[in-house]
């Protein structure tokens, strides 16, 4: 991904994610001569490769140290381990020390205590930050957030960059937060089958991100949507689409709707004006 992001004009990119594959490691060093790299580290081990293929390379990598304050995945879990591994980095060459990161950003609006989470999230990353600080290591980042968490994000002090990207497209479940961005991409599906209380698309998981539930129609009301593999099958009232029609649906999940397709067709005033290539899709190896 980080390679489309620099084919496409993007001269700073953070990587934000543990890199340890040593095809990968070497990959990466090499989008060092044409964009600034960070990457996000929270092991010693990885940074030790990518430390020795920047010095060959002749080129800087940055990091930020990776610090676990919600999620219990990737990152660092105490200030202690932080602080151990800034000293190690210091002493690797090829490499700049940026600051530090975490993700809380998978906090959704219905969560069970939501604000406190978020709150203690960027309380541990404050106090990793500080602790950096204090024994003379420079923290320019403090990287966090999604754009569910985009308001707590801008007001709290201690975050400088943010690592929202649902926004640009939007996705249903955000738009009660009166954030100034909307719904702009639509699944269009082709009614195939027809019986007096529903309609079925050719509209199915193949094409439609589900993790945050089935598709929103758009410009229709429907009484039930269940989707499978290959279908979606909509109840509904009368008058039913007829066989060949189409209905557009806002997936309810962007990013992984987009992973499934090699192109989306652009529109402006209703009319197709392009068609643009997703050039960072299936990019997992």
């Amino acid at each position: 991904e980080a390679e489309a992001m620099v084919d496409a004009g993007f001269d700073d990119i953070l990587i934000a994610n543990e890199v340890v594959d040593f095809d990968k490691v070497r990959r990466l060093v090499d989008l060092g001569h044409r964009a600034n790299i960070t990457v996000a580290a929270d092991a010693i081990e990885p940074i030790e490769a990518v430390s020795s293929d920047a010095v060959t390379a002749g080129v800087t990598v940055g990091v930020l140290i990776d610090v676990d304050i919600l999620l219990h995945r990737c990152g660092v879990g105490t200030t202690g381990e932080a602080l151990d591994l800034a000293r190690k980095i210091e002493r690797l060459p090829g490499l700049r020390l940026r600051g530090i990161m975490g993700y809380e950003g998978r906090l959704r609006l219905r969560d069970d205590d939501r604000s406190g989470k978020i709150a203690r999230a960027y309380a541990a990353l404050a106090e990793v930050a500080a602790a950096l600080r204090d024994v003379g290591f420079p923290v320019d980042v403090v990287s966090a957030a999604g754009t569910s968490t985009l308001r707590e994000a801008l007001a709290d002090p201690t975050i400088t960059e943010l690592q929202c990207g649902v926004y640009a497209l939007m996705e249903p479940e955000l738009l009660v937060m009166d954030l100034p961005f909307r719904c702009a991409a639509s699944l269009r599906g082709t009614v195939i089958s027809r019986h007096p209380d529903r309609v079925v698309l050719n509209l199915g998981r193949r094409v439609v991100g589900m993790e945050y539930g089935p598709p929103v129609p758009v410009g229709f009301s429907a009484q039930k949507i269940a989707i499978s593999d290959e279908h979606a099958t909509i109840t509904l009232g009368e008058p039913l689409p007829a066989l060949g029609s189409t209905l557009d649906l806002t997936p309810g999940q962007i990013r992984t709707t987009f992973n499934l397709h090699d192109h989306v067709w652009v529109s402006r005033g209703g009319q197709i004006v392009d068609r643009w290539p997703i050039t960072a899709r299936g990019s997992s190896q």
